[in-house]
């Protein structure tokens, strides 16, 4: 569909769509009448002019348009100016052609708009199943967990005494599977959240939220002894409760990673590198080998044993997701018994 509202323009652009076997809707001169006939049509792609006729402009209506019926829209225009550009991205188009401009790159533009359409339609589906699995997941698997935790507390409330130790040690043995099962799915859970989740973005303290989160760590644990220490000033802009997640687990990691050191030292803080601010999370626990580092971020993949560090390898992959999700990037150092360095990046909003 061609939105523009200079006639011999429109007609020109239909033209050369026609020439590549485009059918076309249109031309339409007003965002009025854009909107219109996209939901009336509902074209695989709308051309549109940013200054129209009538009292919606083209980045209103493609706003609109984008957002009613999921079409994409690729702005066609004579402007280039630094308010347009900002107005414009607003709408969230799938293409930005200034005039004049030439054929072959009109053809490219639409058919990459295509597939990006394509694939975000398969990405929606995608995440619908996903939302049916999670639930499923969530029902299925909690229903017997919680037979099984029931039943168990029941037999060690009412007949422990009549069990031999072995029996006592079996017992136990499967209220605590029953209850790693149940924190498995929780954190399963929260990762597919996290991937979903809309962003809030907003100016967010890191340093007040890793304080908060260290200082509530010591108080769960005050028979240990770990020296922590929080650089000031340092803030990004993101999601407050997703960077929330991504931080404690970060700070957890690190505190569990040093349970073995008699004093336990975790530092929080960032680096100018470039033009963007890196963050980090350092500290002096068991480490890991260098040329595993790129194993800690998959999901269940422990470098530690179950017995010597607790855990279900869900913590950083969900770290990372966040950071992905905020365009940022994320790397670990470590040294085996010598502790371990996590950088993550937040870029800035241009």
């Amino acid at each position: 569909m061609v939105v523009e509202d200079e006639a011999i323009v429109a007609e020109s652009i239909a033209s050369k769509l026609r020439k590549f076997g485009y059918g076309v809707a249109g031309p339409v001169p007003t965002g009025e009448e854009a909107v219109s006939m996209a939901e009336e049509v509902r074209p695989d792609v709308v051309l549109m002019d940013i200054h129209l006729a009538g009292t919606v402009d083209g980045i209103d209506a493609a706003r609109d348009i984008s957002e009613a019926f999921r079409i994409p829209v690729i702005f066609l225009t004579a402007y280039a100016d630094e308010q347009t550009l900002e107005r414009a991205k607003e709408a969230k188009p799938f293409g930005y052609l200034i005039k004049p401009f030439r054929e072959r790159d009109l053809h490219a533009t639409i058919r990459m708009a295509q597939e990006r359409s394509r694939l975000e339609a398969e990405l929606e589906a995608a995440n619908h199943e996903l939302d049916s699995f999670s639930y499923s997941v969530s029902h299925d698997l909690r229903a017997p967990l919680i037979a099984i935790d029931g039943f168990s507390r029941i037999l060690e409330e009412s007949y422990m005494a009549f069990l031999p130790p072995d029996g006592q040690e079996c017992l136990q043995r499967i209220r605590q599977a029953a209850a790693n099962m149940d924190k498995l799915v929780n954190d399963f859970l929260r990762l597919s959240r996290v991937t979903r989740a809309s962003l809030v973005m907003d100016r967010i303290d890191i340093s007040s939220m890793a304080i908060e989160t260290l200082e509530e760590l010591s108080r769960e644990h005050e028979e240990r002894k770990v020296i922590w220490t929080v650089q000031p000033g340092l803030t990004a802009m993101g999601d407050k409760g997703l960077l929330l997640i991504a931080m404690q687990n970060l700070l957890s990691n690190a505190w569990k990673y040093t349970g073995k050191r008699p004093e336990g030292r975790i530092e929080v803080g960032g680096v100018q590198r470039g033009q963007g601010l890196t963050l980090y999370v350092r500290d002096n626990g068991a480490g890991f080998p260098p040329e595993k580092a790129n194993l800690l971020f998959v999901p269940l993949q422990r470098l530690h044993s179950q017995d010597e560090f607790p855990g279900n390898g869900i913590g950083l992959a969900t770290v990372q997701r966040i950071i992905f999700r905020h365009g940022g990037k994320i790397w670990a150092e470590g040294v085996p018994d010598a502790g371990s360095t996590f950088w993550f990046t937040i870029p800035e909003p241009a």
